[in-house]
């Protein structure tokens, strides 16, 4: 385990709707993080404030993002500090969903007999095979099942778990209905869904002192985080966050152990654990660091926003260096097994 001083990294999100991935304020969530000084964070929120002519107590990426200030934008993300200082994971939050189905289900049932889907790719070509192809296959009955397992993930009560897996099970009968070349996959979902059981007693917090919050992108995204500025400096990990109440004490002991033992989902990933020392939670106002991650993490998921939209963006080419290779984003080349595993191999 790493011993030397930690690397401090200040975060700050953009489109965070909790557990809502499928109608809430925004389809992307943006988490980023920065390696910034103090005093670099607060020349670079001087000159932002000079270029926008900002009189408000805190500038907020809402300011940034307009498009009457495109031109500063640019400048910020192309700021030298930037270029390797700052980094942005992106979430797309119905990919993100489709994801944990096949993970909740069909994975679960490959992990009970030994067989790792994450290593081979087929966990990732699969959920890129339901997210691109299933819609068409299945139209609203695709939509169903989708609502019903998110519902039934964010159930707050036994009893509202169980209602919400019945309409889980029922809306998965309806599509199978349906001949189709999907249907092989709809019925190794519907077949996992006894797995679904015990991943309810972790949501509900039974057996563990907090609750899951499976479908919250924001704590995948603090883990990756984690990860990618442990390898990239060889350094302990603390994160400096804006406050967010799903970062309470419990979670954060839940992803500092998930850091160190990654081999528990995935066998192949034994020795690579990384160190998360602490995720100290401030408020924004009082950091300009913090600050500075707000603006890369607005314009990046306005970016992402438009891009997923099957549109254009003027900073598309000064945000894509920035984005994280592990974000959670559903690519069509990821349907083809063979990309798929040599994506999963790389990672």
């Amino acid at each position: 385990m790493m011993t030397n001083a930690p690397i401090v990294v200040a975060c700050d999100e953009s489109g965070n709707d909790g557990e809502n991935l499928l109608d809430g304020s925004s389809p992307i969530f943006a988490h980023a993080s920065l390696t910034l000084s103090d005093s670099d964070a607060a020349d670079i929120m001087i000159e932002v404030r000079a270029r926008t002519r900002s009189q408000s107590a805190e500038l907020k990426s809402k300011t940034i993002v307009q498009p009457k200030h495109e031109a500063t934008a640019r400048w910020l993300l192309q700021h030298p500090l930037l270029e390797s200082g700052a980094s942005v994971h992106l979430t797309h939050k119905r990919y993100f969903l489709v994801a944990k189905l096949f993970d909740s289900t069909v994975e679960e049932m490959a992990h009970a007999e030994g067989y790792d889907m994450y290593a081979d790719g087929s966990a990732l070509s699969a959920a890129n095979i339901l997210h691109f192809l299933a819609p068409s296959a299945y139209a609203e009955k695709w939509d169903e099942i989708l609502l019903a397992f998110q519902n039934f993930l964010r159930a707050k009560t036994a009893g509202e778990a169980t209602f919400t897996l019945e309409r889980l099970d029922a809306a998965f009968v309806k599509a199978l209905f349906i001949e189709t070349p999907m249907r092989d996959f709809i019925e190794l979902a519907y077949a996992g869904i006894s797995h679904l059981g015990s991943l309810s007693a972790l949501q509900l917090g039974h057996g563990i002192d907090h609750r899951l919050r499976t479908l919250d992108p924001l704590i995948p995204a603090v883990g990756a985080t984690v990860r990618l500025w442990a390898k990239a400096s060889g350094k302990p990990v603390e994160i400096l966050h804006d406050a967010a109440k799903e970062l309470s004490p419990e979670r954060i002991a839940a992803i500092r152990d998930d850091l160190a033992k990654p081999e528990r989902v995935s066998p192949r990933e034994a020795g690579t654990g990384v160190e998360l020392t602490s995720v100290v939670l401030v408020d924004s106002q009082h950091d300009e660091r913090v600050q500075v991650a707000d603006l890369v993490a607005g314009i990046a998921r306005v970016v992402a926003q438009r891009v997923a939209a099957g549109e254009d963006h003027p900073l598309f080419d000064e945000i894509k260096p920035l984005i994280s290779q592990d974000s959670i984003w559903p690519n069509e080349a990821l349907m083809n097994p063979e990309e798929a595993r040599r994506v999963a191999t790389r990672s």
